[in-house]
């Protein structure tokens, strides 16, 4: 779908420059394409790039989560358990309602904030970068892909409960196991 600057910069209330630099970031980070002489176009989604984020993910959450596991300390566990409680109290209430919609935008963001943590004790700002990267791109495709945007009722918050546990547990086959579980669709639908 190609992009129309002028009716972006309507929507957003924003000036050419801006809109373009904002562009030129999108179309780095993978989010855009820009085709020269005609302007910038979404990016298509498509189930094999899906599949290639998840197992990018996947990749980049099992080195960084032994390293973690090994590194963190006490402020890591208490930024893993806060993480984890922000995330379990969206999904509760995402559970009790039939328009889980509502709560997406906070739900995403809580999400995004409890992997992380997971893994930021893991000790490399690079290895963080890219799985920041890969994350953000699997999460485009999931919103995109899933019914209730990749949040599913029964098992999700389930999957989040067992990569904490493990996690806080410092069992890094367990968690390791844990994350390829909650991932494992992705992988193989």
């Amino acid at each position: 779908e190609r992009l129309i600057p002028q009716h972006l910069k309507q929507e957003f209330g924003c000036t050419s420059s801006v809109l373009r630099e904002a562009m030129l970031r999108l179309a780095g980070e993978g989010f855009v394409v820009s085709e020269k002489n005609l302007g910038f176009r979404a990016v298509a989604h498509t189930q094999e790039t899906f599949r290639e984020a998840a197992h990018l993910r996947l990749v980049l959450e099992r080195e960084a989560v032994g390293l973690s596991l090994a590194n963190g300390d006490f402020d890591w566990e208490v930024a893993l358990s806060a993480a984890h409680q922000k995330l379990a109290y969206v999904e509760k209430q995402m559970m009790g309602t039939s328009d889980a919609k509502q709560y997406v935008r906070h739900w995403s963001l809580q999400d995004c904030e409890f992997h992380s943590t997971v893994l930021s004790a893991c000790g490399s700002a690079l290895l963080m970068r890219a799985y920041k990267s890969a994350f953000d791109t699997f999460r485009m495709y999931a919103v995109s892909a899933y019914p209730n945007y990749g949040f599913s009722q029964d098992i999700t918050a389930k999957e989040h409960l067992d990569i904490y546990e493990t996690a806080i547990a410092r069992d890094v086959p367990g968690c390791i196991a844990a994350i390829e579980r909650h991932l494992t669709l992705c992988l193989t639908s």
